[in-house]
């Protein structure tokens, strides 16, 4: 006797409950000269005495970084990308509170957003943020939280730079960037639980020190592998849209071509899901996805973020490994399961190109009347076996059109 257990749809019961949202408190306060800033606009040369006189007050701004670059970055006016500039500046040599220009309090904001979704190397951090200054003059102090003493940045930075390593030494020699994008992928599935936890999941502490990390978490630390791999990489803030729960995933660009990329969805820990995390170590649906697939998955990213097009599935895993089918085969499905049995495996998975042909194949595989396709195959496992009875389950997604059947 062959008995079925369909558990739930791993797609259907995700609740994408990881928090990405990044704080920036940004409290603004005037020092004494605030009330004279309408006055100034009109001094002529009396502006530079007060300009001199907020920065003896302020310090003077530090410069700006030049030759950046990074996906958010990339998107940023001008004006904006001259303020992440300075910020980089001044992160980079881990000052706390230090002077920029910049015309508003909203342009600091979004270099400062930009600038730790592009810099997970800025592990220390928090995200928090206070202001004050001259507007009237675009001269700032900013005063930045963060999440550990500065005298421990070192030490945790030499426990995620041997992490790093660790992934860079395991690459095979030659390794092309699929290969370091898959192994990056795996190192942080292999290395962390899904947690809430963790005290630093925002970043990616939380990965290579804590091993237990929300969405945010994943995602950084992919970035940050990626980056030491030399693997162009990018960090995706947005949400779930028929929760509305805040999400984080990467895009990635393999020879050329843009890919989504989820880790943490990937992470079988991920709510425990019974049929995945019971039979799998790590789940490679999230891995390499087109625009389509991850707007199925109802990803949508933060409306200030400009995503590329990606209609590439060369890289698909389940395509790269065999598991792929253009159409419905009949035949070529039953014997991918006849295979599996001969071989001695106890899962087989199939994706599908269009929805119709998932839709046949679920049809003949899990029939409401009649035989299913895998009726016979298990059967002769189970003579093999001198077993009466077999369980064999499924787990399946309408979104992503894959089918999973272990036994």
């Amino acid at each position: 006797m062959i008995i079925c257990r369909h558990l739930k749809n791993r797609l259907a019961v995700i609740a994408a409950i990881c928090t990405t949202a990044v704080l920036l408190t940004i409290c603004g306060c005037s020092f004494p000269y605030a009330g004279t800033q309408m006055a100034v606009s009109a001094m002529g040369e009396d502006e530079n005495t007060f300009w001199e006189q907020a920065a003896d007050v302020l310090g003077l701004p530090v410069e700006r970084t030049e030759g950046l670059n990074g996906f958010i970055y990339d998107q940023l006016p001008e004006e904006v990308q001259e303020v992440y500039g300075q910020l980089y500046t001044g992160i980079a040599e881990r000052k706390a509170v230090f002077s920029i220009r910049a015309k508003n309090q909203d342009q600091i904001h979004q270099a400062l957003t930009a600038l730790i979704d592009d810099r997970p190397e800025f592990f220390w951090l928090s995200g928090s943020a206070s202001l004050s200054g001259f507007e009237v003059l675009g001269l700032w102090r900013i005063s930045l939280d963060f999440n550990l003493p500065e005298e421990e940045i070192d030490a945790a930075g030499e426990v995620i730079r041997q992490a790093a390593q660790e992934y860079l030494a395991a690459l095979p020699e030659g390794a092309s960037e699929y290969d370091k994008v898959k192994a990056a992928y795996e190192y942080i599935i292999f290395h962390t639980d899904y947690s809430h936890d963790s005290v630093q999941n925002q970043n990616i502490q939380s990965v290579f020190i804590d091993h237990r990390s929300v969405c945010a978490g994943y995602a950084r630390a992919f970035e940050y592998l990626l980056d030491q791999a030399g693997v162009w990489c990018g960090l995706v803030e947005g949400s779930i849209s028929d929760t509305g729960e805040g999400h984080a995933w990467n895009i990635v660009r393999i020879d050329g071509s843009y890919t989504f990329v989820d880790p943490s969805w990937g992470d079988p820990t991920y709510e425990e899901n019974a049929t995945d995390a019971g039979r799998l170590d790590i789940i490679y649906d999230f891995l390499c996805m087109t625009t389509d697939e991850i707007q199925r998955l109802r990803h949508v990213a933060d409306e200030w973020i400009t995503l590329p097009e990606c209609a590439d599935r060369s890289f698909d895993y389940y395509m790269m490994n065999g598991m792929f089918y253009d159409g419905w085969d009949a035949g070529a499905v039953s014997g991918a399961i006849w295979n599996a049995v001969n071989e001695g495996n106890t899962e087989v998975f199939f994706k599908f190109r269009d929805t119709e042909s998932y839709s046949q194949a679920m049809a003949a595989l899990f029939p409401e009347n009649g035989d299913s396709l895998i009726k016979e195959p298990l059967q002769q496992r189970m003579a093999w076996d001198a077993a009466a009875s077999m369980w064999y389950y499924y787990s399946c997604s309408d979104e992503l059109l894959i089918i999973k059947i272990y036994w």
